[in-house]
């Protein structure tokens, strides 16, 4: 599957290249359906595969082509390639959905090949509403998706998308200025981007840890009604159970019998999500909502955040009453993108040349556009030598200098159709050469390059050309950035040492950064071109193959994706400005675990729990204690033991100075900061006066736009990667 973040990142040309080395091969591959929306290079990339001619059907006056299901499978090619997953079929089509169609093939032995953009992900439907205020009309249901062999991320900056855009290689002209005003605005696309990013991390990381650990018997049960927030609440508990690798049971409770249309809407999600639905008509919520968890066995209970017990939904009736008897259970009270739409707009934010060339007392500075690969032989060059090429067609001044890629055929026949300036012999770029030439754009390869007679790196000669107003595309390997020098020494011995020596490239030059593209491609392909030889020489496949592991480059590819991920969202906020960036939703989870100095036998499992979950997420991490302004010596002993512990789990605890109520202080620290989650213990169980409520209840009745997990009594770290919420941050 390539899945990219929005139309035009180019999904369907990574296939289809992709398809040509695999035909190239002796794969037989054969192109089912493909839908080029009459852009050149995509029609060009289609050239040279078996085609099956598509059916033709009248439809409302036209004639409409779809793919020919039946034709495909009479071919039974060894791999098919269907693009647009999401597409829905027109009347006459056997099936009502393309993706349909795939499962049929898949089910007559065939691989499949296919295209999806994010925003058609069933379960990431409220978070795409929410974010760019664009109703999606079309999904795939998640099993589908998570069916998914493979995931290759096609990967374009907002930048470059909108060139593309602007260039009417996407839409025709009389559509550009429109679309690049609502769905393409910069601020949607980088948010879509990051779910993308974040889409393929965890897909990946479910996989892995499918494999590493046994699995467990959790159950999530989704209680809600079937008003409009239900389908907001049912994707989001569906995500957690994806997540658990848990079954999910959707209780649908209503004072009354809810109309067919209702039922249907909230069955339809559900079943398409994989998740089993009961409906159940009665006046008291609560009751039966404590009945069925214990029928189902229920050890992650969701609900949404309710100001009020209400004719439509559960309210906080539910809440109290799962808090006062959680037992093992974990509550998680979800208070976020239920399907509202935001209402911020872009409003007059600065051109975008502005934002990237990063303007300064009037020195105009050259942006630097970064193409990253998580390990050597993921194909950066080729990408490079490709921008190079397109900038050239479209009439920009552009040089090459020193490419070191390891040479193949697909590079020389890019370099032969450029304009190339040598490598002095010591390894570095001719920075003078260059600078006299003064051309519009110039692509240097590899940054961790050293020359040798100078000792600068080459990213240090980047940031000359720059700061002479030349705007440059590079390319840099994450086993060159700092922390990854076990890889560099590993990965770092099967690249060309005919250019130079190698050294670390620092974190500025990723934030100098105004564009970085990831170059994608699942291991398992990268192990592949190392075995043919495509990376290394023939005598050394052997050796690499060992260092080359499928571990190892997963955990590359994994942080690579972290890093453009991070990336693209301090570019998003850029976008919306100081004024927007306030408003905008967060892709990024920010966890928050609330410990109390007086529990510290509920501190351990609580720290262990919010600790896996912020690793499944990929989420920053906060650990905070509510302590009074003048603690006694008693408190004093207990916040040492409990930093102690903290610090024996890898994480540093703040204390948090009490400006009134906990509750209070800790849901305004948490808007004050952004967090997005709270993990909070269990309430004790002990005898309330009436208006005395428990600290947890509290902060769930204020926090209307935070989620509040609350874990129960065995809130152990098998049953704590529950973070229920969207992709996850850096």
């Amino acid at each position: 599957m390539f899945i990219g973040a929005a139309p035009g990142v180019g999904k369907t040309f990574a296939m289809l290249q992709e398809a040509h080395v695999l035909a190239a091969k002796g794969k037989d591959v054969v192109v089912a359906w493909v839908q080029p929306h009459g852009r050149p290079l995509t029609q060009e990339a289609a050239m040279g595969l078996e085609q099956v001619p598509p059916m033709r059907l009248a439809y409302r006056g036209l004639e409409i082509q779809e793919m020919d299901l039946e034709a495909t499978l009479r071919r039974h090619p060894g791999v098919a390639l269907v693009d647009e997953l999401a597409h829905t079929n027109v009347p006459g089509v056997k099936h009502e959905r393309r993706w349909q169609d795939v499962e049929e093939l898949r089910a007559a032995g065939i691989e499949v090949w296919t295209t999806i953009n994010i925003q058609h992900v069933e379960s990431l439907r409220d978070v795409v509403e929410r974010v760019t205020g664009v109703a999606v009309r079309e999904t795939v249901p998640d099993p589908v998706l998570d069916s998914a062999d493979e995931l290759t991320l096609a990967d374009m900056t907002p930048e470059a998308l909108r060139k593309r855009m602007r260039h009417g290689n996407i839409y025709p002209f009389d559509r550009v200025e429109l679309a690049l005003n609502s769905f393409f605005r910069e601020s949607n696309l980088a948010a879509l981007r990051e779910l993308a990013i974040w889409y393929v991390v965890q897909h990946e990381s479910r996989s892995v840890h499918d494999q590493a650990v046994p699995g467990v018997r959790d159950r999530v049960l989704i209680v809600t009604s079937c008003s409009d927030n239900a389908p907001g609440l049912i994707r989001r508990g569906t995500r957690m159970g994806q997540r658990l690798r848990a079954p999910v049971t959707v209780l649908a409770v209503s004072p009354r019998p809810p109309s067919p249309e209702q039922l249907a809407k909230v069955q339809g999600l559900a079943v398409d999500l994989g998740a089993e639905v009961r409906l159940e008509v009665g006046t008291r919520p609560a009751e039966i909502a404590l009945q069925v968890a214990q029928e189902v066995g229920a050890t992650h209970v969701m609900v949404a955040a309710e100001p009020t017990e209400s004719k439509e939904g559960p309210g906080t009736g539910v809440v109290r009453a799962l808090l006062a008897d959680l037992g093992d259970r974990h509550l998680h009270v979800i208070g976020r993108r239920l399907g509202k739409v935001n209402q911020w707009t872009d409003g007059d934010r600065p051109d975008p040349a502005t934002l990237l060339a990063g303007l300064d007392a009037g020195v105009v500075r050259g942006s630097l556009r970064l193409y990253l690969g998580y390990a050597p032989g993921v194909g950066k060059t080729t990408r490079l030598l490709e921008e190079a090429l397109r900038r050239q067609r479209r009439g920009a001044d552009v040089v090459v200098a020193a490419p070191t890629g390891t040479p193949s055929p697909t590079t020389e026949f890019l370099l032969s159709q450029l304009k190339v300036v040598p490598s002095p012999a010591t390894g570095g770029i001719d920075l003078d050469g260059i600078l006299r030439r003064n051309p519009g754009v110039v692509c240097v390869d590899d940054l961790g390059l050293r020359d040798l007679q100078t000792g600068r790196p080459r990213y240090q000669q980047v940031w000359r050309l720059q700061d002479a107003g030349i705007n440059v595309v590079a390319t840099v390997g994450v086993i060159d950035l700092p922390g990854f020098e076990s890889a560099r020494e590993e990965l770092g011995r099967f690249r060309s040492q005919e250019h130079g020596d190698h050294e670390a490239v620092p974190q500025e030059a990723l934030d100098r950064a105004d564009e970085i593209e990831l170059v994608d491609l699942p291991p398992a392909e990268l192990r592949d071109r190392v075995r043919s030889g495509w990376v290394t020489a023939p005598l050394d496949v052997g050796a690499a193959l060992q260092l080359f592991s499928e571990p190892l480059l997963e955990e590359l590819r994994a942080s690579a994706l972290r890093i453009v991920a991070a990336h693209t969202e301090r570019r998003r906020a850029r976008y919306a400005g100081a004024a927007g960036a306030q408003g905008l939703w967060p892709v990024q989870e920010r966890i928050m675990i609330a410990l109390r100095p007086d529990r510290i036998d509920r501190a351990g499992p609580l720290l262990e729990a919010g600790l896996l979950a912020a690793r499944r997420e990929d989420a920053s991490l906060v650990v905070i204690a509510a302590v009074s302004p003048r603690p006694d010596p008693a408190e004093a002993r207990q916040l040492e033991r409990l930093a102690a512990l903290c610090q024996r789990h890898g994480v540093r605890l703040e204390p948090l100075q009490l400006m009134g109520g906990v509750a209070e202080t800790l849901v305004e620290w948490a808007e004050q900061h952004q967090v997005t989650e709270i993990f909070m213990p269990t309430p004790r169980r002990r005898r309330r006066l009436p208006w005395d409520k428990p600290v947890a209840l509290s902060v769930i009745e204020r926090c209307r736009e935070l989620d509040v997990h609350i874990l129960g009594d065995s809130a152990l770290p098998r049953t704590s990667g529950l973070s229920g919420s969207g992709p996850g941050p850096s």
